[in-house]
């Protein structure tokens, strides 16, 4: 496909730059989407502030999108042009030795190639009239988005395939005491799912009003903000208990949590996660923190709390989900901004007492929808 597109461009750190660029070419194995909404994703703030994440600037950045097909590469199979989709943000390239070696169904981690095809990481973002995505894989890379879903719903089966992937990772039981650290779209990405484990009990922290009203809403049954209500530990002791363990006795040593998400992303509520769940407890470290976390070495051996790591997304079930309705998303796409005004969106995204998802509409041709119209 011939002719120029509008992209915003991350010429360095906090300079996004609107610029005419040529229209992405495509190989046999590829696809060229045109863009209709785009989600800023709180793996992009580290890009946009510091250029972090990235092999380097100049980078469209962004990942996170619903598209349609206005080309495709002639290897492409179970696709066609005019088909809506989305698209992951990580992306295996199939033929390389590692992906080969990975049986069928199973997503190949070791591809040598995954950081070099990064959708707004190694190669150009959703941040533009236009996009590719390399090397299609239906089904790990690629997905349909059903006619009774919107495009702006459908931009958002990227970020909320976080709790598809990783809230069954602990194995939460029926009866379950949770708490889930960060009421951001990651945070209530898990809430959605384990609001459905029997007789579960839910605590979700945040310091936005904003967020824990709409956590409040989904299904959580306890929301605390520590600027409130006090600090979440004292509350989840005074809520389930003060758990003594071995060396360690007194009157505040740690929650009785089974299992805590931390979403946040904070260092800091990454080491309070480790506090707030019980001896044997589980911590899953959902949230990809920057800096470095004070952590008690006792936390870990003598109460022996389980840290859960990993890269873990079901984009491929978060997209079923969204096409059968299961997925409530309208309610966390708090904003949307037109392309051009970028660098206001990002600025309102990074304020959590003002937005949950912030989401660009990228194709001025697109629908509007009134559900997302709330100011800001």
């Amino acid at each position: 496909m011939e002719g120029t597109m509008k992209a915003m461009v991350l010429e360095e750190p906090k300079k996004l730059v609107l610029k005419e660029m040529p229209i992405p070419k495509i190989g046999p194995r590829d696809v060229l989407l045109k863009t209709k909404y785009a989600g800023i994703c709180g793996s992009d703030f580290p890009i946009y502030k510091e250029g972090l994440f990235v092999p380097k600037l100049p980078q469209v950045i962004g990942h996170e999108a619903s598209a349609v097909i206005v080309e495709k590469g002639e290897l492409v199979e179970g696709f066609e042009v005019g088909d809506r989709v989305t698209g992951t943000n990580i992306q295996f390239c199939g033929h390389c030795p590692a992906c080969l070696a990975t049986p069928e169904g199973e997503l190949a981690w070791g591809c040598e190639n995954i950081a070099s095809l990064g959708l707004g990481f190694g190669v150009q973002g959703v941040f533009a009239e236009y996009f590719v995505i390399h090397d299609v894989l239906p089904g790990i890379s690629l997905f349909k988005i059903d006619d009774s879903v919107d495009d702006l719903e459908a931009a958002m089966c990227e970020p909320m395939c976080t709790g598809e992937g990783w809230w069954s990772v602990p194995d939460p039981q029926p009866g379950a005491r949770i708490v889930i650290i960060g009421a951001g779209i990651i945070g209530e990405s898990i809430l959605q799912q384990v609001i459905h484990v029997p007789d579960a009990e839910i605590v979700i922290v945040d310091y936005s009003d904003l967020r824990l009203r709409v956590a409040k809403e989904m299904g959580a049954h306890h929301i605390v903000n520590p600027a409130r209500d006090g600090d979440a530990l004292d509350y989840v002791i005074g809520l389930w208990g003060n758990k003594e363990f071995l060396y360690n006795y007194g009157e505040r040593v740690s929650g009785n949590a089974d299992i805590v998400y931390e979403c946040s992303g904070n260092a800091k509520a990454w080491a309070q996660a480790i506090q707030i769940a019980r001896p044997g407890g589980k911590v899953a470290t959902v949230g990809t923190c920057e800096g470095m976390a004070e952590v008690s070495p006792q936390w870990i051996q003598l109460k022996q709390v389980q840290l859960l790591g990993g890269l873990y997304g079901g984009i491929g079930q978060s997209v079923a989900d969204i096409n059968a309705g299961k997925l409530r998303v309208r309610e966390l796409a708090t904003q949307v901004f037109p392309l051009e005004q970028l660098d206001e969106a990002f600025q309102v995204a990074m304020d959590a007492q003002k937005s949950i998802k912030v989401i660009i509409k990228v194709d001025q041709d697109a629908p509007d929808y009134p559900y997302n119209k709330q100011p800001y």
